[in-house]
């Protein structure tokens, strides 16, 4: 004898790459925390790409003079406004910068809450 038994639904993760997909990760999952050391082109360029690729950061200036920190501020400020986004002091020297959509699911606000 044999029971009728309805196809199981199958359940594809084909596009998951694990960013960028709501309700898959947190934007405080995501989070990147870079540690300034120079005021060199390369450490302010890794900056803004691992913004521009969509991933939140934690910088801290601890390590420059006010000048420096200054510049680079300016610069990391421009994108985070082309990206439509935040920067948000959270110490001395220690900033968060995300685009809009690293705001919206309201865990890096939740932090800044936490940590003052």
């Amino acid at each position: 004898m044999r029971f009728n038994r309805k196809k199981e639904k199958e359940f594809k993760f084909s596009d998951y790459k694990g960013e960028n997909k709501p309700g898959l990760q947190t934007s405080f999952d995501r989070l990147d925390y870079i540690c300034v050391q120079t005021k060199e082109d390369e450490e302010l360029f890794k900056i803004c790409d691992t913004l521009l690729g969509g991933k939140p950061v934690i910088v801290n200036f601890d390590k420059l003079n006010g000048a420096d920190c200054n510049y680079m501020l300016a610069f990391i400020s421009g994108v985070v406004y082309a990206l439509e986004g935040q920067a948000i002091r959270i110490g001395p020297k220690l900033f968060i910068f995300g685009s809009k959509k690293d705001y919206e699911d309201g865990s890096l606000l939740q932090y800044v809450e936490d940590n003052k």
